[in-house]
């Protein structure tokens, strides 16, 4: 069996919902061989809800959160 055909071979057997994680992996080495520069596809799982500064404001937010309780030692 060669190895193009051990491939074929393999996305036939490989469970429906990986198939288009595999097909994105291929198509992103195809691109790197034809030369073309790979872009990178992010998907998301859910969306986030929150405030916009919430990264700013992280250690204020743990502060309040442990007011009045016992702050663990680092």
């Amino acid at each position: 069996m060669t190895v193009r055909e051990e491939a074929h071979r393999l996305l036939d057997v490989l469970p429906e919902e990986r198939l288009l994680d595999a097909i994105e992996l291929l198509r992103e080495w195809a691109e790197v061989e034809r030369g073309d520069r790979p872009r990178r596809r992010f998907r998301t799982a859910a969306s986030f809800d929150g405030d916009p500064d919430l990264g700013v404001r992280a250690k204020d937010i743990v502060r309040e959160s442990w007011d009045g309780q016992e702050r663990p030692d680092a």
